[in-house]
């Protein structure tokens, strides 16, 4: 029955599959009409091809403690959807306020710095023959572009006059040529038209090392996949609720939003600050908006800026300099998982959208999310066909999307399967924090903020005792 779900949720899933964005989820303890699943993984089909699990792999490069191996495989590593780090740099920068000259310049000649090395490690990568995936190479390409806009070059300008103190006329010709070699260079770079796993030899060992690297530690890909499939199987139930209480949700494609991207995020900026303010007691500015973010829903504003990724990095700013210093180095799975998460709780004040449309629409795009990331694991490191794909996905009831997942978990290897993870260690440490008597998830959420980023075991470990004290 549970699977037999799933071909509603996979048909209403494609209604939007056109969409880019890793969107947030609903929590899945956090209501009675979604139990937390126990459930065991599908068999693999025995056709597919599995590494050879006695072959030692590269040095992984967890962001505790750091190794020496620190270049990158693949751009995947170097490069992220909003072009990071030069693009969050960026930002940050026009958001700043009340910083001296001095500091600003300091800052821009920064940018400058890092565009020239990021240039230098896509020229390192192009020579060794790594590729791009097409989609990456599309949404870096938008936020480079973006970067060295005349809008943004005179909002730089414009920004630096408003400063305090005297300095020279920044080097905006520098900035501009140096981010436009990274475009340039980086559109140049062959599209990657095959998995990490025919790559040849070697190419699951890698694709496992470039997950490590995002994760920030060690993963086994089996427990990946068993947590995945879990918190898809949880998915099922808790849209089938969703489903019974609003038999409508499906054909419904109401857009959530206040009708604006100010009042959007006027309203997200004050959840977030009900969630989690700022230690310092400040107020949480507006974040620039970057390519596209207008025609964001509510919900996909909630993942990108507050309390989501951008309301992480101003958090991040708040801290002591080892709190700083350890967030500088957050790896992906905490960022995202995190943002996840935080991006969930908005729905809890949206029940003027009709609370379980709201969380109807949440669960189908996880649906989506996770479906991608579990198909990436099996391609990417297990080495499954299209075919082979088709005959796990039967277990789904979902081998007639095949195209569609095979196709998404090309051109996505690591975002979703990273995210999803990510956020399933959360929802892991946040109900072993709960069981050892933590009150509310609210309070655990500030105090998860304030203990990370670093390795989940060691993250649970600690939240887990921090509670068992207190008690």
């Amino acid at each position: 029955m549970k699977r037999l779900i799933c071909v509603l949720l996979i048909l209403s899933m494609l209604m939007g599959c056109g969409r880019q964005v890793i969107s947030p989820v609903q929590e899945a303890y956090a209501s009675p009409a979604a139990p937390v699943a126990t459930f065991q993984p599908t068999a693999t089909p025995s056709e597919a091809p599995t590494p050879d699990p006695t072959a030692t792999p590269r040095s992984s490069l967890a962001t505790y403690p750091p190794l020496i191996d620190s270049k990158a495989l693949f751009p995947e590593e170097i490069l992220s959807a909003d072009g990071e780090p030069i693009g969050s740099m960026g930002r940050s920068l026009l958001e700043a306020d009340g910083i001296s000259k001095v500091a600003f310049y300091d800052r821009f000649l920064e940018i400058v710095h890092r565009a020239d090395e990021l240039d230098s490690e896509i020229l390192r990568l192009s020579d060794q023959g790594r590729t791009l995936t097409a989609d990456r190479k599309e949404r870096t390409s938008y936020a480079l572009m973006e970067l060295i806009s005349t809008e943004t070059q005179a909002a730089l300008t414009n920004a630096y006059s408003n400063c305090t103190g005297d300095g020279e006329d920044l080097p905006m010709a520098q900035y501009s040529a140096s981010i436009d070699s990274v475009l340039q260079d980086m559109q140049r770079m062959e599209e990657r038209t095959v998995s990490f796993y025919d790559l040849g030899a070697s190419g699951a060992r890698e694709y496992r090392t470039v997950l490590d690297r995002f994760m920030g530690e060690t993963v086994v890909p089996l427990d990946v996949f068993r947590a995945l499939e879990e918190l898809l199987e949880t998915e099922a139930i808790a849209i089938n609720a969703a489903l019974k209480a609003d038999p409508e949700a499906a054909r419904k494609r109401e857009l959530i939003s206040f009708g604006s991207f100010e009042e959007d995020m006027r309203f997200l900026i004050k959840v977030t600050e009900d969630l989690c303010p700022l230690s310092d007691g400040s107020s949480l500015p507006m974040p620039m908006e970057s390519y596209g973010r207008e025609d964001m829903s509510l919900m996909e504003l909630a993942f990108h800026c507050y309390p989501g990724m951008a309301y992480l990095k101003t958090y991040a700013a708040q801290g002591d300099e080892a709190q700083q210093a350890r967030w500088a180095n957050a790896p992906n799975g905490y960022l995202a998982g995190l943002a996840i998460h935080c991006s969930f709780a908005v729905t809890q004040y949206l029940d003027g959208f009709g609370l379980d449309y709201v969380q109807y629409r949440w669960y189908e795009e996880m649906l989506d999310v996770t479906l991608t990331g579990i198909c990436a694991l099996l391609i990417h490191y297990y080495g499954y066909s299209e075919q082979s794909l088709a005959e796990y996905l039967k277990s789904w009831n979902a081998e007639k999307f095949v195209d569609y997942l095979y196709g998404k978990a090309m051109s996505d290897p690591f975002e979703s399967l990273v995210a999803v993870y990510g956020y399933w260690q959360y929802l892991d440490i946040c109900q072993a924090a709960l069981d050892a008597g933590c009150e509310t998830e609210q309070r655990f959420l500030q105090d998860y903020l304030a203990s990370g980023p670093a390795p989940y075991e060691a993250l649970k470990e600690y939240m887990v005792s921090l509670y068992q004290n207190q008690g």
